[in-house]
Parts: C-alpha cells; structure tokens; sequence
C-alpha cells in the first residue's frame, strides 16, 4: 500500500483549527491584560489612599498639608512605583488629582486608552475605591462597587 500524505482538505481542516484556537487565546490574552493593568491601577490608588490614612493618623486628622506643597507630598510619599505626579501615567493610566486638602482627597486613575483597560477609577476621603462604567477619558461618572 502506497502512502499518498495529506489532502489539500485535511490541511486546510488543521490550519482552520489552529487558527480558531490561537483567535481564542489572543482574545483572552487582551482581556486578561486589561485585568492586570486595572488592579495595578487601583493596587496604586490604594497605595496613595493609605499614605494619606497614615499622615492623617499622625497628624491628628489632617490629610495633607494646607499649602502648596500638597503634590510635593504626593511625591514624598512614592506611593506608586514611580514618581507619578511628575510623570502623571504610570502603564496605562494616567493619575489625575481632583483634589487635595487638610479635609480630605480625590485621585483618579483615567485609563489612557480604552482598548487597555474597560474602567476609570478614583479613590476618595476614607479610602473608598469608585469605578466607572466605561474607560472613556471623559467618563467621571464613578460608582461604588
């Protein structure tokens, strides 16, 4: 019996297969990054909440200082792993801060691109992490989840 290969078909069926398989997996690939790229954004957001927690512990309820230097001790306390308020992004989402006073704070984290990441987050007085519905750059409207 003579060995004849593979038909034109049964190549065509494996390259179809294979190619089903690797659309799946990149699909999942985006979206697991968007996940990761989401929970450095809030690990961050939670990193400058506590060091805001913590000055207001030791300086008997006043979050930050009543001055100018209200950025300058967002960079003091490096709570991201970069120097964010100089750089203002870090990965794929920009820090944006919406307010700083002795009576409290609001930072947002706006993602710089929607096809990176599906939400907007901010954190607030307190700690409270909010999210938006969408990673839209103008989408504020943030929600507790």
């Amino acid at each position: 019996m003579r060995n004849r290969g593979f038909t034109l078909v049964e190549i065509m069926f494996v390259v179809f297969i294979i190619s089903f398989m690797l659309s799946i997996a990149v699909i999942q690939g985006v979206e697991l990054r968007k996940k990761a790229n989401e929970s450095n954004a809030q690990a961050n957001l939670k990193s400058i909440a506590t060091s805001f927690e913590i000055y207001a512990a030791a300086n008997g309820g006043v979050y930050a200082p009543g001055d100018e230097s209200n950025l300058q001790f967002l960079v003091n306390a490096r709570c991201a792993s970069q120097d964010f308020v100089s750089v203002e992004q870090v990965g794929h989402y920009r820090y944006v801060v919406g307010a700083i006073n002795p009576s409290g704070y609001d930072i947002r984290a706006i993602a710089v691109s929607d096809a990176l990441a599906s939400h907007n987050f901010q954190v607030i007085t307190g700690g409270l992490l909010k999210r938006s519905d969408t990673a839209n750059t103008s989408d504020t409207n943030f929600k507790n989840y």
